[in-house]
């Protein structure tokens, strides 16, 4: 694991110094001028791209051989593309656009160099994913000029063959044009495959498109899927993939960090390297679930429920809602029947999908009831050399309970729960709060102050284990307020998604141990 971490820090920290130098050192090699036909017209400028590649290779593309007499000659493909990088780490494309684009462009302005009177443009590229040539940005500019006028517009575009299509949409990217960058994503979208999907991640990924997010997402659950996790394709663009003749055993591994694609003539190798970035940022997003919260946070648990009393294990699903103090939904978790797992959403469905967009993890009944594990949303362990690095990861235990008291209707059941700090990478340890018999009002009571109105059996608090000092390190007040509702006060060292998924098996699990 050390020596991933270190190889990754390098290969960003060579992309970062590489796409500086580009940025700040005026020394321009291999420029081919001769070939540019606008070169004394006043009333063109001369834009250069500076592609700086880092040295490790991110995609490549073999034949599949049948037989020994087969040739291994693999055609020039459109997007995954091999430089010769034997004599510089750069290259340069040139060429003319009509000086009046300028002014309507921040990027061209901002890049103009009014004594050269040249555009520089640097970016930062990687070996094995295509870089834009100068066909490419002349047919961008001469779509921008027409991109207003719908019709002709789209003729254009659809006149195009696939591998200009990628090459004008790497253009779009370079001189951010979301205009056209979305013209073109709508056209691909129309009759997408397994492969073109692969193409659209490295170059949204490569040129940091806004939809890098969307197709790391449909690659992961592809893998999902064609793993057997996500039983439904419950996006479109993910069901016209499948539809368009998908195999299960397209999506392979190649070493721990390679994705690799078969399809009927070829293979293809990515490094998944490329991936780290956005798989920390998807992971990052989740922290609102799965992070400790630093503050004391109160929400409400409702259980969607309306059935006579005594009837509750009759009527399934159950659906229940974690709400803030502004009664916005943070939470979603159902059951589909007693004892069966409940798995949690981000929001509310249709329907819900295991291991879809929205799925954060589920609560899984152990020994009849007296146990439970709750897992966050990855694959399941067993599986782990089923995933190329950084495309999702393995499944974590976030909650291990153990009831161990039996079930009573005076007193709330006692459990401890070890609790896992993804700060720390390690569990803590907690209890139930032991309550005290009040002779006088002949029950046990707890002090919840105003978190339960109701007496109930799921009226509990949870202390840190073994904890003897005066003031008791408290995570978790629960309280009921009616029979469908309850109160959940959060405080520092627990997650929102471990609290609430504390509350349901608190609600869910009366009378499932008999």
């Amino acid at each position: 694991m050390q020596n991933n971490l270190s190889e990754i820090k390098k290969y960003q920290q060579q992309k970062e110094e590489r796409f500086h130098q580009s940025l700040f050192k005026d020394q321009i090699q291999n420029i081919d001028s001769t070939i540019q036909d606008d070169s004394n017209n006043p009333d063109f400028v001369k834009v250069i791209v500076i592609c700086t590649f880092i040295n490790e290779t991110i995609a490549t593309k073999e034949k599949i051989i049948c037989s020994d007499n087969e040739a291994q000659f693999v055609e020039k493909d459109d997007v995954v593309e091999q430089q010769d990088l034997s004599d510089c780490i750069k290259k340069e494309i040139v060429t003319y656009i009509e000086r009046a684009f300028i002014e309507c462009s921040k990027l061209l302005k901002s890049n103009y160099i009014e004594k050269s009177d040249v555009i520089k443009l640097p970016i930062c590229s990687a070996n094995g994913i295509r870089i834009p040539n100068e066909y490419d940005i002349r047919q961008f500019f001469k779509l921008s000029k027409i991109k207003n006028n719908s019709e002709e517009f789209g003729k254009s575009l659809r006149s195009m063959d696939t591998k200009h299509l990628f090459g004008l949409l790497i253009s779009s990217l370079v001189f951010q044009d979301s205009q056209i960058e979305e013209a073109i994503f709508e056209l691909l979208f129309q009759n997408i495959t397994l492969e073109n999907a692969v193409k659209l991640l490295l170059i949204t990924v490569q040129y940091e498109s806004k939809k890098q997010h969307y197709f790391y997402k449909l690659i992961k659950h592809l893998y999902y899927f064609s793993k057997g996790l996500l039983k439904e394709t419950y996006d479109n663009y993910l069901q016209k993939i499948v539809q368009n003749g998908m195999k299960p055993k397209q999506l392979q591994v190649e070493k721990p960090n390679f994705i690799k694609l078969i399809t009927q003539l070829h293979i293809f190798k990515i490094n998944s390297t490329i991936l780290y970035p956005i798989f920390k940022q998807q992971e990052s997003s989740l922290f609102q679930y799965y992070k400790p919260i630093n503050e004391t946070k109160s929400f409400t648990v409702y259980r969607n429920l309306d059935c006579p009393e005594g009837r509750e294990q009759s009527d399934f699903p159950h659906i229940y809602y974690l709400k803030n103090n502004e009664q916005q939904t943070v939470l979603v978790a159902v059951q589909y029947e007693i004892s069966g797992d409940i798995l949690i959403f981000q929001e509310y469905q249709e329907k819900f999908i295991k291991y879809n967009d929205n799925y954060l993890g589920l609560i899984e009944f152990k020994n009849q009831g007296k146990e439970f594990i709750v897992f966050d949303d990855g694959y399941p362990e067993y599986m782990e050399n089923s995933f190329p690095q950084w495309v999702g990861r393995k499944k974590r235990r976030m909650l291990i309970f153990d009831y161990f008291s039996d079930k009573r209707y005076d007193k709330p059941r006692l459990f401890d729960v070890k609790c896992f700090n993804i700060n720390t990478n390690q569990y803590d340890e907690i209890i139930t709060q032991e309550p005290h018999y009040d002779e006088q009002k002949g029950a046990f009571t707890l002090k919840l102050k105003d978190i339960a109105l109701t007496p109930s059996t799921r009226n509990f608090v949870l202390q840190k284990k073994e904890d003897n000092s005066k003031e008791q390190h408290i995570y978790l007040c629960h309280g009921k307020l009616n029979r469908h509702t309850f109160h959940l006060e959060l405080h520092e060292g627990i997650s929102v998604f471990q609290g609430f998924c504390i509350s349901v098996v608190s609600i869910c699990s009366k009378g499932t141990c008999q």
